[in-house]
């Protein structure tokens, strides 16, 4: 139950190093397919993290060739600087986002847009942000994490519970949840197959604190209050066969959703991972053209 160190970037690396308020240098990745794009996309990841090199071809989706998408590694993970698998104040892990996307080239840009794209438990992460800046163009939300299923080898046993309640109490900012999972007994074969690709990804964190973990689950009841307060477009994309989430938490968001701007959309063949987005392609590239 050790997560492994931050890892030291290749010489070569594509992005840049932001230094944020208490100093952290967290990194950011942006792809920039044409010098006239047309709109920015945030990719935010949760508190798990994102290899912006294995997401490849989700960036290159949602570029579509005409726009800039940027990821940023949220401290404590990727080449971030911060602690893995802890953190002493959760808004800290929001702020961070805040501050880079209020500070971005294009933020304040009256010729771009700027879009923020979730998916699975970032949507959370995605909403509390929105809610703290004012320039959001629009959200993608895929698969957001609302209402969970019980899933074979992501749901934890009633033995790794009562671990989690006496770490809760005593050592409650040790790394100790395994949020990896075990892909072995994923039922669906392109979510288990992507799982296992994650298992030894340096770039992304595998076990967290009781303390992170209580606070992300925290995050994700107020989706549906952030929802009721967003002013912005939004894009709703759930797959029918995901497994991890429940449908009727995309349910309630849409219905109570603040700007009447909204579209749903359900993926038959969509599971929870990329499976989705991709078969989501063509409509996710309609939708950004019709907010512009």
């Amino acid at each position: 139950m050790k997560n492994l160190n931050k890892p030291i970037p290749p010489s070569d690396f594509d992005g840049y190093f932001f230094k944020v308020k208490d100093g952290s240098q967290l990194f950011v990745y942006e792809y920039i397919p044409v010098e006239n794009y047309k709109t920015t996309i945030f990719i935010i990841s949760g508190i798990t993290g994102i290899n912006h090199n294995s997401e490849k071809d989700i960036i290159e989706q949602l570029s579509n060739k005409e726009n800039r998408v940027v990821v940023i590694h949220p401290r404590g993970t990727g080449y971030s600087d911060g602690k893995r698998g802890d953190i002493s104040k959760f808004s800290d892990f929001i702020n961070d986002y805040i501050e880079i996307i209020t500070k971005d080239k294009d933020y304040h840009s009256k010729q771009n847009k700027i879009i923020l794209y979730g998916h699975s438990m970032s949507t959370a992460v995605l909403l509390a942000i929105a809610d703290k800046i004012v320039n959001v163009g629009g959200a993608i939300l895929v698969n957001p994490t609302y209402i969970m299923k019980k899933a074979k080898g992501m749901t934890p046993s009633f033995g790794q519970y009562l671990k989690y309640i006496w770490y809760f109490i005593f050592e409650k900012h040790k790394p100790i949840v395994n949020m990896a999972g075990d892909p072995t007994s994923i039922e669906n074969e392109d979510d288990k197959k992507e799982s296992a690709s994650r298992l030894n990804d340096q770039l992304l964190v595998k076990y967290f604190s009781m303390y992170y973990m209580t606070q992300s689950r925290k995050l994700m009841n107020t989706m549906i209050d952030y929802g009721k307060n967003a002013k912005y477009p939004l894009l709703l994309i759930y797959g029918m066969m995901d497994n991890i989430v429940d449908k009727r938490g995309c349910d309630m968001i849409f219905k109570e959703w603040g700007n009447e701007n909204k579209q749903y959309i359900l993926i038959e063949k969509g599971s929870h991972g990329k499976s989705t987005v991709k078969l989501a392609n063509d409509i996710i590239n309609k939708w950004i053209k019709l907010i512009y």
